[in-house]
């Protein structure tokens, strides 16, 4: 397939030469003023545009600055064709993105060489670019995926399944898209992502606590509890120790981890534990991931209790019962539960546990 050339010149015996020029190697498309030109450039998506400098209403310059206004427009390669000399056009056309100049009067050799040239240049980019975001797509599967497994490994032991590590998940996204499209000044969308993806190693902790005691049927002593309480710390520790493999660069991701691994059970009115940390000083992806937590144990049936329904969990969870209370949340947090709880609900209700 012909690559695609938008010319655009308010001077139409200019567009018939550049259209006599290129049209045997290329699809080309004319437009004889900015606003026209736009429009084709969203109709015809090119892979080049051929820019006049001199036009009425619109010149190439302000033309130019509309068209990067547009991310999808950002590796449209644009080659400027004027007659002016100074080179102070020049260089403010290359300041603003064009890639090249072709001088008037037109050489059509000189033509051909550049936007071969040009186009050329742009196909190894795209290649690479592509390359790029699948490998980047790769490793970021595989890094869930080893996430999903350390989660896995640490819920099973007390009986938790997939489904429940999944759910976290997702209902964490229902959250950090609220918040992060309510809040962005607060939460921006990579840390949303990050914090999204950490948070089924919320427990990965457990994986220290004893068989006799995090599969105990009954309830638990205080000295039991006390023990359990501990997984927050112990997850805290072991995901530092990973952090020490990795560079300075690098380290993000885990500390974001580690923040929700330790946090989790952290309260906002500062009754939680491990530190009885409160309010704002608790990590706000601990704070976000309390309520997945939460949410989730209550619905779930285990050994010593019945799993309560969504309208009880909710009603819990929104007005108290004597162990839950609002105030234990993040009120941001809680108005983001508020927005999504009937998503969280049908994402609970469509990914049952199977034990």
């Amino acid at each position: 397939m012909a690559y695609k050339v938008l010319i655009v010149d308010d001077v139409q015996i200019n567009l018939d030469i550049l259209e006599t020029i290129l049209n045997d190697e290329y699809d080309v498309f004319t437009a004889i003023s900015g606003k026209s030109a736009l429009e084709l450039i969203e109709a015809a998506r090119p892979d080049m545009i051929l820019l006049d400098l001199s036009m009425p209403e619109m010149d190439g310059f302000e033309l130019l600055r509309t068209i990067r206004k547009n991310p999808a427009n950002e590796h449209i390669p644009v080659i400027f064709v004027t007659a002016e000399k100074d080179e102070y056009s020049e260089e403010k056309g290359l300041s603003l993105g064009a890639v090249d100049y072709i001088k008037k009067p037109y050489s059509a050799e000189v033509i051909s060489i550049k936007i071969r040239n040009h186009l050329e240049l742009k196909a190894y980019r795209d290649d690479l670019e592509g390359l790029v975001q699948e490998r980047t797509r790769q490793l970021t599967a595989s890094n869930e995926a080893i996430i999903m497994g350390m989660s896995l490994l640490s819920e099973s032991r007390d009986g938790i399944t997939g489904a429940h590590i999944a759910r976290i998940k997702e209902q964490t996204r229902l959250l950090t898209c609220y918040i992060h499209q309510r809040y962005p000044q607060i939460l921006c969308k990579e840390m949303a992502q990050l914090i999204t993806t950490y948070s089924p190693l919320h427990d990965v902790g457990k994986v220290g606590i004893p068989d006799n005691v995090l599969k105990k049927p009954g309830s638990l002593t205080r000295e039991e509890f006390d023990l359990v309480k501990t997984h927050t710390q112990s997850g805290g520790e072991l995901l530092r120790q990973m952090m020490e493999f990795l560079s300075d660069d690098n380290r993000t991701p885990i500390t974001v981890a580690i923040n929700i691994a330790e946090g989790h059970h952290e309260r906002f009115d500062g009754t939680g534990y491990p530190h009885g940390l409160s309010g704002y000083d608790i990590p706000l992806a601990a704070r976000i991931v309390a309520i997945p937590d939460v949410y989730d144990a209550l619905r779930s049936t285990r050994p010593y209790k019945r799993g309560f329904t969504h309208e009880e969990a909710l009603d819990i969870i929104l007005k108290g019962d004597g162990r839950t209370d609002p105030k234990h949340f993040d009120p941001m947090v809680l108005e983001a539960f508020q927005a999504v709880h009937s998503q969280m609900a049908h994402l609970f209700d469509t990914n049952p546990d199977t034990i």
